[in-house]
C-alpha cells in the first residue's frame, strides 16, 4: 500500500499542503509501525492526547503530519531497497550508528534527519556504506 506510492519532495509537500487525515494516519503508523499514540507523538512533536481524540476525518496536525509524511516516503524507498515491507520497518525502526545510534524513525523527526535518512538510502541503494 505505502511502499507501492512514490513520494517526491513535490508529492510530499502537496500532501502536507492537503493534510493528513487522522484515518490515514492510523493505518499507517499503527498498522504498519505498530506506534502507540504515545510513542509516536513523542518522535512527532506533538501530544498523545491531541492524536487520540481527533475523529477519522480530521487531519492531523501539522507537524505530526510532516513526519507522518517524512516516514511514509522513507518506508516506501527503504521497502524498495530492503525488498519487503517487514525488512524496511525492522531498518527504520533499528538505531544505526550513522545516526548517533538513534532510529531513522526517530531522524525523521525533523527535516534534517528526514534529508539524512533519504541519503542514507539512496548511498545503500548504490552500495556506498560510508
Amino acid at each position: 500500500m505505502y511502499a507501492e506510492r512514490t513520494y517526491t519532495p513535490i508529492k510530499c509537500r502537496t500532501l502536507a499542503l492537503k493534510g493528513v487525515p487522522k484515518n490515514e494516519y492510523n493505518s499507517f503508523v499503527h498498522e504498519i509501525f505498530n506506534f502507540t499514540d504515545k510513542e509516536f507523538a513523542v518522535i512527532a512533536g506533538t501530544s498523545a492526547r491531541t492524536l487520540s481524540r481527533l475523529k477519522s476525518n480530521q487531519n492531523i496536525p501539522p507537524q505530526a503530519a510532516e513526519v507522518t509524511i517524512s516516514l511514509m516516503r522513507a518506508y516506501s524507498k527503504a521497502s524498495e531497497i530492503f525488498g519487503s515491507q517487514e525488512n524496511a520497518v525492522k531498518w527504520l525502526k533499528t538505531p544505526n550508528s550513522v545516526l548517533g545510534n538513534i532510529t531513522p524513525v526517530q531522524a525523521l523527526s525533523s527535516r534534517f534527519g528526514a534529508e539524512e535518512v533519504m541519503d542514507m538510502l539512496g548511498r545503500i541503494e548504490y552500495g556506498v556504506y560510508s
